[in-house]
């Protein structure tokens, strides 16, 4: 008789984070709550509802150090809005938070090889629409300048932020091998902006010499270590 044990599987570790944002005099203007970890389908649920746990009006004494606007963005893979439970629970903190006039914003994690096919892309699109008509403002995570049209789900004039890692190493490369990458860049943030009315914000900045660079872009908000690190809650 085998009295060997077949060993459990243990389920991805996840956290679940929070950074602040900063605007172009570094004051902040909100955070973002996001999951961190591995996060499989059988845990995307409970990760969701942990993270949205910790959205909520901001107290008081956030109040008296912060006493603007506080934005709220929860960070997610859009895979997860197919899950209706967790498209009303969005909806609904976006509701208590818009209450307590508190703004928020579904950073979305975009890619397309989450969506098997055409049908399941159809039905994620009716979901994002479904978001707009809940007067939620969307961020597209991750955006670079050789994203092409292809490359989205959706036409970048339905999100209202544009998040984009900065620098990529291409950037940085350019900058060494002074190549017009930058000014492509700049000229196509220029004219998403003018088109879309969307605001940039520059993620992962986490050194002084990319924090001066992306000041030279019109990025509007600023996030990454160099301002704040990432706290877990």
């Amino acid at each position: 008789m085998n009295s060997e044990k077949t060993p459990s599987l243990q389920p991805p570790h996840f956290k679940i984070i929070r950074q602040a944002i900063v605007d172009r005099g570094h004051a902040w203007w909100g955070s973002e709550i996001s999951v961190a970890g591995g996060v499989n389908l059988e845990q995307l649920e409970s990760a969701c509802t942990e993270a949205l746990r910790h959205i909520h009006p901001p107290r008081k004494t956030l109040n008296a150090l912060h006493p603007a606007k506080s934005h709220t963005l929860l960070r997610i893979g859009q895979s997860a809005l197919m899950n209706d439970d967790i498209l009303r629970a969005i909806i609904q903190a976006a509701r208590a938070l818009e209450y307590h006039k508190h703004p928020f914003t579904l950073s979305l994690d975009n890619p397309l090889d989450a969506l098997p096919g055409p049908v399941e892309r159809r039905a994620m699109v009716r979901q994002l629409y479904k978001l707009k008509d809940h007067s939620i403002t969307l961020a597209y995570n991750n955006y670079r300048l050789d994203t092409k049209p292809a490359d989205l789900l959706i036409d970048l004039e339905l999100y209202d932020y544009i998040k984009m890692p900065f620098p990529d190493s291409a950037l940085r490369l350019s900058l060494n091998t002074r190549s017009d990458l930058f000014d492509r860049l700049y000229d196509r943030m220029l004219e998403l902006i003018s088109v879309s009315k969307v605001c940039f914000i520059a993620d992962q900045v986490e050194f002084a010499d990319s924090a001066m660079l992306a000041k030279n872009l019109p990025f509007e908000y600023f996030q990454g270590g160099y301002y704040s690190p990432a706290d877990c809650l």
